[in-house]
This record gives structure tokens, C-alpha cells and sequence, in this order.
């Protein structure tokens, strides 16, 4: 316990000073009650100092304590700008969330568009999810005009990540003709590596097109 008592005390000293990464980990320790007494309001406090400071974290949980009430009276709105603060200083989860409030008209005005663009920022980072979420995009013609090859790109992106389902996806791409230029070899490979981990529907699709052996 001494040891995080002294850490929290090293942060206050360090936020006291104006370091801003330090206002953001003592928010942390009160967040969390490492060091200090669990206090969500104090926690709230320093988030704020530090997104007020430039702080990519402290914008982010700035964001997440209105989200969720925590420590501050809960505001999706607010929440909204916060999130789009950290997510264009470059912050993965926060362009996620911009986009995902932008998809459902969540403390924004629903725009589509606007979705797909900060699902593709949050996609070239690695986001997992986000790659099939341009993927849908581009298969859809959701926010963007329809492209089965842009669909096509992100979904294999995806499945490079182990996804089964942008594994399934691929393949049944390939194998559709869906794609300018079917690979039916690519498509095996993804379907052997979804079947692998026992993904049910690509188990599925292989017995019912005599497939991989089943």
C-alpha cells in the first residue's frame, strides 16, 4: 500500500507542477482507489485538467466519465465532443466511438459518412472490428459507394487479424465471383483457417459445398 501511496503522491506532485500525463494517472488512481481513497468526482477533476492540458488520455477519459455518469452528470453530447477530441489527436477507441455515435445518432446527428471515415482512421490503425465495419461499408454502399473490392480488401485485412468471420467473408467472396478476379485457392486457405477454430458457419458452408473434405 505504500508503494501506491507514493506513486499517487509522485503523480500530485508532477500534476501539481503541470505535467499533464500526470494529471491524467492521478484521475486514474482516484478512478480506480490506487494510492488514494476511490473518489470519481476528484478522478473526474484531473481528467479534466489534463484533456484541458492537450492530454489524448485525459480527453478520452474526460469522454468516458460523461458517457457513463462518472463523477459528472452523465451527457452523451458532451461525450461526444470529448471522444472526437481524443480521437483527432489520434486515439484508436475514441475514433471508434466517434464513429460508432456518428453510425447510430448517438449524442450527434446520425451521419453515415462521417461514420464510415472514422471506422476507416480507426481500420488503418488495426482495429479489428473497424476493418469489418468498412467492410460492411463498402459491401452496403453504407456512407460510401458500393466497392465488392474495397469490401473484399478490408474483410482480408481483417482476416490476416485471426477473425473467422472475415476469414468466412473472404473466401465466400472469392468463391462467390463476387471479386473481379476469384482466387478459389485464396479461398480455401481462409476457410481452412475459420474451420480451424471451429467457426460454425464456415464448418457450415463447407458441408453444404463439399468443401475442405466435409
Amino acid at each position: 500500500m505504500s508503494k501506491e501511496r507514493n506513486t499517487a503522491d509522485s503523480y500530485r506532485k508532477a500534476a501539481l507542477a503541470g505535467d499533464a500525463k500526470a494529471m491524467n494517472n492521478l484521475g486514474v488512481c482516484y478512478t480506480r482507489g490506487y494510492g488514494v481513497k476511490e473518489n470519481l468526482s476528484l478522478a473526474f477533476k484531473w481528467y479534466m485538467e489534463a484533456a484541458q492540458a492537450g492530454d489524448t488520455y485525459g480527453c478520452f477519459n474526460v469522454a468516458e466519465s460523461y458517457y457513463y455518469g462518472h463523477g459528472v452528470v452523465q451527457d452523451i453530447r458532451k461525450a461526444f465532443e470529448w471522444y472526437l477530441r481524443a480521437a483527432e489527436k489520434g486515439d484508436t477507441q475514441s475514433q471508434v466511438n466517434v464513429a460508432n455515435a456518428y453510425y447510430l445518432g448517438e449524442g450527434v446527428e446520425k451521419d453515415h459518412l462521417k461514420a464510415y471515415v472514422w471506422y476507416r482512421e480507426a481500420a488503418f490503425r488495426g482495429h479489428l472490428q473497424s476493418q469489418k465495419n468498412v467492410a460492411v461499408a463498402y459491401w452496403n454502399g453504407d456512407g460510401v459507394e458500393r466497392d465488392v473490392e474495397e469490401c473484399a480488401f478490408w474483410y482480408e485485412l481483417a482476416a490476416q487479424q485471426g477473425d473467422p468471420q472475415a476469414q468466412l467473408a473472404t473466401a465466400w467472396l472469392h468463391l462467390s465471383g463476387s471479386v473481379s478476379q476469384p482466387n478459389p485457392q485464396k479461398a480455401k486457405k481462409w476457410l481452412y483457417r475459420a474451420t480451424l477454430q471451429s467457426y460454425q458457419p464456415a464448418i457450415k458452408y463447407c458441408k453444404e459445398h463439399h468443401l475442405l473434405g466435409y
